[in-house]
């Protein structure tokens, strides 16, 4: 229950400037938290200097009530990651997110420049609505992360295959003709025109691939 929730929180969150919820019947859908130590104004400061950039994960479903944790977060000067916010979700929709978006709006007053997220629609729909201003790119680790399941284990561990393909992939020293080329080469060279995941990744290619916005301000 909702009350339960939040009673059960309040022991750690008494010191919380910001603090939303949504709940249907009684029954906590959503919760939404900054600051729990009190320092909301060193937190709009983080992030005014270092919100341009900000990836937000839906990963997390390790607690008690099932609630996927979405933590917010940036890249500081010194390369280092710092945290913005966070959030308990009861579920993964565009329009949980859109809720989701609108409080961290209401919280900071701003869009970053860059969102990061992996591959889920629901969050592209939620941003695309959202984060107007924001320029949508998807995560390089989720999206390689899942390279040996989708070509093949055996290609990845008995081959130069991978190599090769992180060689293209993960630079911003190449222009988009190099990479074409490379890429294509790669496919080629393992028969690989058939795959229809790497023929999906390859057609998102521009916002995930470095080469594509390497002179834009993106550090995700």
């Amino acid at each position: 229950m909702a009350d339960t929730i939040v009673d059960d929180r309040a022991v750690f969150t008494v010191n919380f400037d910001v603090f939303d919820s949504c709940v249907l019947m009684g029954v906590a859908m959503a919760l939404f938290a900054l600051d729990c130590f009190g320092q909301m104004e060193n937190l709009r400061g983080t992030t005014k200097f270092f919100g341009d950039i900000m990836s937000f994960d839906a990963t997390y479903r390790s607690n008690r009530y099932s609630m996927v944790f979405v933590p917010f977060t940036g890249i500081d000067n010194h390369n280092n990651n710092v945290s913005f916010g966070a959030a308990l979700l009861a579920s993964e929709t565009a329009e949980t997110y859109k809720w989701l978006l609108r409080c961290f709006l209401k919280a900071f007053g701003k869009q970053p420049e860059v969102v990061v997220t992996d591959q889920d629609p629901a969050m592209k729909k939620a941003i695309e609505e959202i984060f107007t201003g924001s320029r949508h790119r998807l995560c390089m680790w989720h999206v390689m992360h899942k390279l040996s399941t989708k070509v093949g284990v055996t290609l990845c561990n008995t081959t130069d295959f991978k190599k090769r393909i992180c060689d293209i992939v993960w630079t911003d020293s190449l222009s988009p003709d190099e990479f074409e080329v490379g890429w294509h080469s790669v496919i080629q060279d393992f028969d690989l025109s058939d795959n229809n995941w790497l023929a999906d990744i390859y057609d998102m290619r521009e916002s995930w691939i470095p080469t594509y916005y390497r002179m834009s301000l993106c550090l995700g």
